[in-house]
């Protein structure tokens, strides 16, 4: 079905524009002498406009329908990445990461709009799992097969050919995506300002616990900051692994995250609570970053161990979007999830810049952060995570088998 393979297609080019820039930082470090802080500001700058679109992008698709918005809005994308190829200045790959983050902005939230159209009910959530399923397959491919590929052709060249192919994905959104079936009835637009959405959304981050709920993000955005951005740099720094062996590491951590994020479900659900199981994850994490801050040149088969378990952790924003629906009256269901995901992009922008940040506040070495910068790095990650669970601890539960 022309429909199904468009959306799957554009959930695998959101997650692989997530991903990837964390293989080609070192690339970058070398060839445009980018510090540690520059590197952070480009890479954060994705998720801080994905972050920030959140809530206008629901306004638009509820106003205008999927195909319409999600076409315009790829046309960023492609723009982005364009820019992001040709770049020579940090400023110029900001703006590409920036247009990148306004694109990919909606593309879930209009995937699951149309689905829900076109599908039977007993189909839905089918179909949610295969799509985030496909999608995931975009985190695989930004490791080791685009570290493959950065090896043997170049990093610009790389995103010149993805940009080719969301140029097609663009088009084939225009051409095969309707919002809905022929005999549907005809969608009810929504007539609110941007004035009454975000009335909507300050009244849903005023329910009980909401406000707590949004701090969820700062444990998992661990994972995000080592898979997205300094993972590769540290490997490469510390560990001294080229880019394939930097890329295999990371496509390890990336299997971890589709395993999580099934594994997390069913335990939610075993055990009846959303709020235990996100916990203990994030308790995890908090050992697994500290272990990274505290031991001095870890073995790389236990720096593998932990990436992996961290990813593992990590991978709970389901659990965070399903909480936030309980946590909200049904008429504020929508605003409360898109709340939940700004913390989350929000945790993650903000982690990826610290991180960057502390790097960069010590003495380079052979023009290389030194380790002790890394491991000071990772505990700054260790706080951040210890002050999220804190915060979360207070947030009310909520039982998916009622």
């Amino acid at each position: 079905m022309p429909i199904l393979a468009t959306l799957y297609l554009l959930g695998f080019s959101n997650l692989f524009l997530r991903t990837s820039f964390g293989v080609m930082a070192p690339e970058l470090e070398r060839e445009m002498g980018l510090s540690p802080a520059l590197l952070s500001t480009v890479a954060s700058a994705f998720f801080i406009a994905y972050a920030l679109m959140q809530i206008p992008t629901g306004m638009l698709l509820d106003r205008y329908g999927p195909r319409r918005v999600l076409s315009v809005m790829l046309l960023f994308t492609a723009v982005g990445t364009a820019l992001f190829a040709a770049g020579e200045t940090v400023q110029t790959l900001t703006l590409g990461r920036i247009l990148m983050g306004i694109g990919c902005s909606g593309a879930f939230t209009g995937a699951f709009y149309v689905l829900a159209m076109w599908m039977k009910p007993e189909r839905l959530v089918t179909q949610s799992g295969a799509l985030n399923s496909f999608a995931a397959v975009g985190n695989l491919c930004a490791t080791a097969p685009f570290a493959a590929m950065i090896a043997l052709i170049g990093w610009r060249e790389s995103y010149w050919i993805f940009t080719a192919g969301v140029v097609l994905l663009t088009i084939a959104l225009a051409v095969f995506v309707r919002d809905m079936p022929p005999d549907h009835p005809p969608r009810e637009i929504k007539k609110e300002s941007l004035r009454e959405v975000l009335a909507g959304v300050r009244e849903a981050v005023r329910q009980p616990g909401m406000g707590c709920l949004l701090f969820t993000g700062l444990p998992m955005s661990a994972a995000g900051t080592i898979s997205g951005a300094w993972g590769a740099p540290y490997l490469k720094h510390v560990h001294g692994l080229e880019d394939i062996e930097r890329g295999s590491l990371l496509l390890l951590m990336a299997l971890g995250g589709i395993g999580g994020h099934f594994f997390y479900g069913r335990i939610a659900r075993r055990i009846n609570s959303l709020k235990m199981p996100v916990l203990a994850g994030g308790a995890i994490v908090l050992i697994m970053v500290s272990a990274l801050a505290i031991l001095s040149r870890p073995p790389i088969a236990l720096v593998t161990g932990i990436f992996v378990i961290i990813s593992i952790c990590s991978a709970y924003p389901t659990l965070a979007h399903a909480h936030a629906r309980g946590l909200v009256p049904p008429h504020l269901m929508g605003r409360g999830v898109a709340a939940s995901n700004t913390g989350i992009m929000t945790a993650i922008a903000g982690a990826q810049f610290t991180f960057g940040w502390v790097l960069g506040a010590f003495p380079a070495v052979v023009g290389m952060p030194p380790e002790i910068a890394y491991r000071t790095a990772f505990g700054m990650q260790a706080a951040v995570a210890l002050i999220g669970l804190f915060v979360f601890s207070r947030v009310p539960d909520v039982r998916p088998r009622g």
